[in-house]
Protein backbone atom coordinates (compact mmCIF):
# COMPACT_ATOMS: atom_id res chain seq x y z
CA UNK A 1 0.00 0.00 0.00
CA UNK A 2 1.44 3.29 -0.83
CA UNK A 3 1.07 5.61 1.88
CA UNK A 4 0.25 9.50 0.03
CA UNK A 5 2.01 12.45 0.35
CA UNK A 6 -0.03 15.97 1.15
CA UNK A 7 -0.03 18.68 -0.73
CA UNK A 8 0.91 20.47 2.09
CA UNK A 9 3.36 19.95 5.00
CA UNK A 10 1.80 19.63 8.77
CA UNK A 11 3.46 19.25 12.03
CA UNK A 12 0.35 16.27 12.45
CA UNK A 13 2.84 13.96 9.98
CA UNK A 14 5.65 12.50 11.72
CA UNK A 15 7.11 11.60 8.13
CA UNK A 16 6.10 13.18 4.92
CA UNK A 17 8.22 12.52 1.69
CA UNK A 18 8.08 13.41 -2.06
CA UNK A 19 9.40 12.03 -5.61
CA UNK A 20 12.47 10.98 -3.24
CA UNK A 21 15.34 9.66 -6.01
CA UNK A 22 19.08 8.73 -5.05
CA UNK A 23 21.79 7.29 -7.20
CA UNK A 24 24.76 5.34 -5.91
CA UNK A 25 28.23 6.00 -7.47
CA UNK A 26 28.33 4.35 -11.00
CA UNK A 27 24.93 3.05 -10.60
CA UNK A 28 23.19 4.23 -13.92
CA UNK A 29 19.29 4.33 -13.18
CA UNK A 30 18.46 6.17 -10.19
CA UNK A 31 16.22 4.23 -7.30
CA UNK A 32 13.03 5.81 -6.70
CA UNK A 33 10.68 5.91 -3.53
CA UNK A 34 7.08 6.02 -3.33
CA UNK A 35 5.72 8.94 -1.86
CA UNK A 36 5.05 8.55 2.24
CA UNK A 37 2.78 10.09 4.50
CA UNK A 38 3.01 9.01 8.15
CA UNK A 39 0.99 10.03 10.94
CA UNK A 40 2.61 10.65 14.05
CA UNK A 41 1.92 7.77 16.35
CA UNK A 42 1.38 5.44 13.31
CA UNK A 43 3.67 2.66 12.11
CA UNK A 44 4.58 1.42 8.39
CA UNK A 45 6.00 -1.56 7.49
CA UNK A 46 8.39 -1.37 4.89
CA UNK A 47 8.90 -4.68 2.85
CA UNK A 48 10.55 -5.30 -0.59
CA UNK A 49 13.42 -8.12 -2.10
CA UNK A 50 16.81 -7.49 -1.38
CA UNK A 51 18.57 -4.42 -4.04
CA UNK A 52 15.02 -2.61 -3.92
CA UNK A 53 16.55 0.63 -1.81
CA UNK A 54 14.82 -0.31 1.67
CA UNK A 55 17.78 0.01 3.67
CA UNK A 56 18.88 3.34 1.21
CA UNK A 57 15.48 4.77 2.12
CA UNK A 58 15.44 4.44 6.03
CA UNK A 59 19.12 5.95 5.43
CA UNK A 60 17.25 8.92 3.90
CA UNK A 61 14.96 9.09 6.39
CA UNK A 62 17.40 9.25 8.85
CA UNK A 63 19.08 12.44 6.71
CA UNK A 64 22.34 10.11 6.99
CA UNK A 65 22.40 11.06 3.20
CA UNK A 66 20.70 13.39 1.15
CA UNK A 67 18.04 12.32 -1.95
CA UNK A 68 19.12 13.66 -5.21
CA UNK A 69 16.11 14.53 -6.02
CA UNK A 70 12.77 15.28 -3.69
CA UNK A 71 12.13 16.37 -0.42
CA UNK A 72 12.19 14.46 2.92
CA UNK A 73 10.01 16.43 6.03
CA UNK A 74 10.20 14.75 9.38
CA UNK A 75 7.94 16.68 11.90
CA UNK A 76 7.57 19.47 9.62
CA UNK A 77 11.20 20.20 9.52
CA UNK A 78 13.05 19.91 5.55
CA UNK A 79 16.15 17.98 6.29
CA UNK A 80 17.10 19.30 3.14
CA UNK A 81 17.19 22.77 4.88
CA UNK A 82 19.55 21.49 7.63
CA UNK A 83 23.48 20.97 7.13
CA UNK A 84 25.43 18.04 8.59
CA UNK A 85 26.00 18.78 11.92
CA UNK A 86 22.42 20.06 12.31
CA UNK A 87 21.01 16.58 10.55
CA UNK A 88 22.92 14.82 13.02
CA UNK A 89 21.72 16.77 16.20
CA UNK A 90 18.04 16.41 14.83
CA UNK A 91 18.55 12.85 14.52
CA UNK A 92 19.79 12.76 18.14
CA UNK A 93 16.78 14.70 19.60
CA UNK A 94 13.74 13.22 17.70
CA UNK A 95 14.88 9.65 16.20
CA UNK A 96 16.01 6.29 17.43
CA UNK A 97 17.06 4.16 15.07
CA UNK A 98 17.68 0.29 15.53
CA UNK A 99 20.41 -1.05 12.97
CA UNK A 100 20.86 -3.97 11.40
CA UNK A 101 23.79 -4.82 13.00
CA UNK A 102 22.77 -2.96 16.01
CA UNK A 103 26.01 -0.89 16.71
CA UNK A 104 26.08 -0.98 19.84
CA UNK A 105 29.62 0.41 21.75
CA UNK A 106 31.29 -3.31 22.72
CA UNK A 107 33.18 -1.87 25.79
CA UNK A 108 30.31 0.10 27.60
CA UNK A 109 27.87 -2.05 29.36
CA UNK A 110 24.29 -2.53 28.52
CA UNK A 111 23.24 0.04 30.68
CA UNK A 112 25.61 2.42 29.48
CA UNK A 113 24.62 1.78 25.97
CA UNK A 114 20.76 2.62 26.82
CA UNK A 115 21.48 5.38 28.07
CA UNK A 116 24.33 7.25 25.56
CA UNK A 117 21.33 9.02 23.72
CA UNK A 118 20.63 11.00 26.21
CA UNK A 119 24.43 11.85 26.73
CA UNK A 120 24.15 13.19 22.93
CA UNK A 121 20.82 14.99 23.16
CA UNK A 122 19.46 16.95 26.04
CA UNK A 123 16.46 17.06 24.68
CA UNK A 124 16.03 12.71 25.12
CA UNK A 125 17.79 13.27 28.42
CA UNK A 126 14.80 15.95 29.27
CA UNK A 127 12.18 13.90 28.32
CA UNK A 128 13.29 10.81 30.07
CA UNK A 129 11.25 10.42 33.56
CA UNK A 130 13.41 10.62 36.61
CA UNK A 131 17.08 10.01 35.47
CA UNK A 132 18.39 8.09 32.04
CA UNK A 133 19.34 5.43 34.69
CA UNK A 134 16.14 4.96 35.60
CA UNK A 135 14.75 5.14 32.69
CA UNK A 136 17.10 2.55 31.27
CA UNK A 137 16.89 0.22 33.33
CA UNK A 138 12.64 0.33 33.23
CA UNK A 139 13.27 -0.56 29.57
CA UNK A 140 15.84 -3.02 29.90
CA UNK A 141 13.17 -5.15 32.80
CA UNK A 142 10.32 -4.02 30.05
CA UNK A 143 12.37 -5.86 27.01
CA UNK A 144 13.06 -8.67 30.23
CA UNK A 145 17.51 -8.54 30.01
CA UNK A 146 18.59 -9.72 33.47
CA UNK A 147 19.75 -6.96 36.06
CA UNK A 148 22.62 -9.22 36.16
CA UNK A 149 23.88 -8.45 32.89
CA UNK A 150 22.78 -4.37 33.20
CA UNK A 151 26.62 -3.63 34.25
CA UNK A 152 28.11 -6.18 31.93
CA UNK A 153 29.42 -5.66 28.21
CA UNK A 154 27.17 -5.85 25.63
CA UNK A 155 29.50 -8.88 24.06
CA UNK A 156 28.61 -10.64 26.72
CA UNK A 157 25.26 -10.94 25.76
CA UNK A 158 23.61 -13.35 23.22
CA UNK A 159 22.47 -12.03 20.19
CA UNK A 160 18.64 -11.88 20.91
CA UNK A 161 19.65 -9.73 24.33
CA UNK A 162 21.82 -6.99 22.27
CA UNK A 163 18.51 -7.15 19.78
CA UNK A 164 16.79 -5.66 23.07
CA UNK A 165 19.40 -3.39 24.05
CA UNK A 166 19.50 -1.89 20.81
CA UNK A 167 15.62 -1.03 21.00
CA UNK A 168 15.87 -0.32 24.65
CA UNK A 169 18.57 2.57 23.19
CA UNK A 170 15.93 3.10 20.27
CA UNK A 171 13.51 4.29 23.17
CA UNK A 172 14.76 6.28 25.87
CA UNK A 173 13.64 9.68 25.60
CA UNK A 174 10.40 9.48 23.93
CA UNK A 175 11.80 10.23 20.02
CA UNK A 176 9.52 10.73 18.09
CA UNK A 177 10.51 8.49 15.49
CA UNK A 178 11.91 4.99 15.47
CA UNK A 179 13.25 3.21 12.56
CA UNK A 180 14.33 0.10 12.62
CA UNK A 181 16.62 -1.77 9.60
CA UNK A 182 15.69 -5.67 9.78
CA UNK A 183 16.48 -5.93 13.61
CA UNK A 184 14.71 -9.65 13.99
CA UNK A 185 16.81 -11.23 10.88
CA UNK A 186 18.73 -13.22 13.46
CA UNK A 187 15.38 -14.26 15.59
CA UNK A 188 13.64 -17.80 15.41
CA UNK A 189 9.74 -16.98 14.38
CA UNK A 190 8.36 -17.11 18.06
CA UNK A 191 11.31 -14.71 19.57
CA UNK A 192 10.73 -12.52 16.24
CA UNK A 193 6.94 -11.95 16.83
CA UNK A 194 7.38 -11.36 20.71
CA UNK A 195 10.02 -8.94 19.93
CA UNK A 196 7.99 -6.78 17.38
CA UNK A 197 4.83 -7.01 19.57
CA UNK A 198 6.76 -5.27 22.34
CA UNK A 199 8.61 -2.55 20.26
CA UNK A 200 5.63 -1.48 19.17
CA UNK A 201 3.93 -1.57 22.87
CA UNK A 202 6.35 0.58 23.79
CA UNK A 203 6.36 2.81 20.69
CA UNK A 204 2.99 3.31 21.46
CA UNK A 205 2.84 4.35 25.49
CA UNK A 206 5.53 6.81 23.81
CA UNK A 207 3.82 7.97 20.95
CA UNK A 208 6.54 7.49 18.48
CA UNK A 209 6.09 6.38 14.55
CA UNK A 210 7.84 3.80 13.71
CA UNK A 211 9.04 2.24 10.53
CA UNK A 212 10.14 -1.00 10.25
CA UNK A 213 12.21 -2.66 7.71
CA UNK A 214 12.03 -6.16 6.43
CA UNK A 215 12.08 -8.38 3.02
CA UNK A 216 9.03 -11.01 5.40
CA UNK A 217 6.09 -9.73 4.64
CA UNK A 218 4.93 -12.08 7.17
CA UNK A 219 5.41 -9.69 9.83
CA UNK A 220 3.26 -7.21 8.21
CA UNK A 221 0.05 -7.93 10.06
CA UNK A 222 1.68 -5.89 12.80
CA UNK A 223 1.79 -2.82 11.45
CA UNK A 224 -1.01 0.08 10.50
CA UNK A 225 0.44 0.90 7.33
CA UNK A 226 2.55 -1.26 4.57
CA UNK A 227 4.57 -0.41 1.73
CA UNK A 228 6.48 -2.70 -0.88
CA UNK A 229 9.59 -1.76 -2.92
CA UNK A 230 10.05 -3.57 -5.76
CA UNK A 231 8.51 -6.02 -7.29
CA UNK A 232 7.32 -8.86 -5.19
CA UNK A 233 4.89 -10.55 -7.87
Amino acid sequence: MNIETAPHSSRSHAIETHQLGFRWPKQTIPLQFPDIRLNRGEHLFLRGPSGTGKSTLLSLLAGMMLPESGSVNLLGTQLRHLKGGARDQFRADHMGVIFQQFNLVPYLSALANVTLPCRLSTRRHQQTQNTPDAAATALLSKLSIPEVLWHKPVTEMSIGQQQRVAAARALIGSPEIILADEPTSALDAENRDRFIELLLTLAHEHHSSVVFVSHDRSLAHHFHHQLSLGDES
